[in-house]
């Protein structure tokens, strides 16, 4: 009997092409090594031959926290070859493409996506980059400057303008000190999984490219021309592979004190994943640099969202906020993320496959306590953060409150060490 899985193979496959098996890129390079370095999803060694080529895709994407703007900006590349062409309306949006959620504090954030095509656009493989103009004044100006920090150091230039922002960064590294580590601890590497999605072979790499960074810069307001500059910190993920993410989902959590000895962790869940749910932490105890990677599957992390609401624009209930511990030998984690209202989904209706899917994009306050062993307090922290949320959506148009939190008991979560 034909299965489903061997019609949808037919369907993503060129004739001219050979069904290969996937596996992580044996020449990968860290980003922190080389951040600079082009799309991944364009490398030689990247696995084009794959009948799941046509749902390839890579986001670059920068969180930004300050005290006038908070915001994300995300570039994403998906299916460049333009694989599968007559399926195009059930995966990712080809081509080039931007999303941005800005929220000016004590206002509802505003959230944009936009799709500029495989047409008239530019993308680099060598050096990282993205350049792409729609008809309406819409654009994406994303590039590495190898030498265009403050004192020479590797930088990247965000621009950008969607139906609600014009946005202009300058992005570096923060914490560069802390890269010392990564090796050795595995504590914000890449981490690679197989068990996302639906699809046999799927595969999704997540690279914390630079946990911590600096930005400045300025974004505008369109709808009243205010022009807000911002001076502040946060994040830089450069995440890619063959994943079907509408069908699947993830909880993610990224936070950091200001100060240079100060705490910072981020916080990686893939609902249909196990080896990819993990909490990444680094902090100073008693003068010493200590960074740690907590894993679920080894039993050393666990979470919950202790309290759900419905919202409207995301049709699906979302988690108002996170309880997250981590437990190994030597330390223990505790931390509770406050998101309420602080919420905003992503949306796009372009393709069936994002038409079914949102990514709530949050901003919340995180609370901390790091111990000993011995129970004695290394840290206790309370910090700015920034996070996602998403799933599929759901098929009804409103559920209360009440539901949420009852249907949420056997999602979601998994038990504390």
């Amino acid at each position: 009997m034909t299965t489903f899985w061997t019609i949808l193979r037919r369907a993503l496959l060129p004739a001219t092409l050979l069904a290969t098996s996937l596996t992580a890129s044996a020449t990968y390079v860290e980003g922190y090594q080389q951040p600079m370095q082009g799309w991944k999803i364009l490398q030689p060694d990247y696995n084009k031959n794959s009948y799941l080529d046509a749902i390839s895709f890579e986001w670059d994407y920068f969180m930004i926290h300050s005290s006038t703007w908070n915001g994300i900006v995300g570039y994403v590349l998906a299916n460049p070859r333009g694989r599968a062409p007559y399926l195009g309306w059930a995966l990712l949006p080809n081509g080039n493409n931007v999303g941005v959620v800005g929220e000016i504090p004590g206002q509802k954030p505003i959230a944009n996506y936009v799709n500029f095509g495989i047409d008239n656009t530019s993308i680099n493989a060598t050096q990282r980059a993205m350049q792409a103009v729609a008809a309406n004044g819409t654009y994406a100006d994303y590039k590495a400057l190898p030498a265009g920090g403050p004192s020479g150091e590797p930088a990247f230039q965000l621009k950008g303008k969607t139906a609600d922002w014009e946005w202009n960064f300058l992005v570096t590294q923060d914490h560069a000190n802390r890269d010392v580590q990564r090796q050795s601890t595995g504590a914000f590497t890449t981490a690679y999984g197989t068990d996302v999605g639906l699809l046999p072979e799927e595969e999704w790499n997540v690279d914390m490219t630079w946990p911590r960074t600096n930005v400045v810069g300025s974004v505008k307001l369109l709808a009243t021309g205010q022009v807000i500059n911002v001076n502040g910190k946060g994040y830089r993920e450069d995440s890619w592979g063959k994943y079907l993410l509408s069908v699947d989902g993830w909880d993610f959590l990224v936070f950091g004190e200001d100060t240079a000895n100060g705490v910072m962790g981020s916080w990686q869940t893939y609902h249909k994943s196990d080896k990819m749910d993990y909490l990444d932490m680094s902090f100073y105890d008693n003068g010493q640099l200590v960074s740690q990677r907590f894993f679920s599957y080894k039993n050393q992390m666990g979470w919950v969202h202790p309290n759900w609401k419905w919202d409207g624009e995301a049709n699906s209930c979302v988690p108002t906020n996170t309880k997250i511990v981590a437990k190994n030998s030597q330390y223990t984690v505790e931390i509770d993320a406050n998101i309420g209202s602080r919420q905003r989904p992503i949306l796009s209706s372009q393709t069936v496959g994002v038409g079914i899917f949102f990514i709530q994009e949050q901003f919340p306050t995180v609370t901390g306590t790091i111990k000993r062993a011995n129970g004695t307090v290394v840290s206790t922290f309370v910090t700015r953060a920034g996070g996602e949320f998403s799933r599929t959506r759901d098929a009804a148009l409103w559920h209360s409150d009440l539901w949420c939190n009852l249907w949420s008991l056997d999602k979601h979560h998994r038990a504390m060490p």
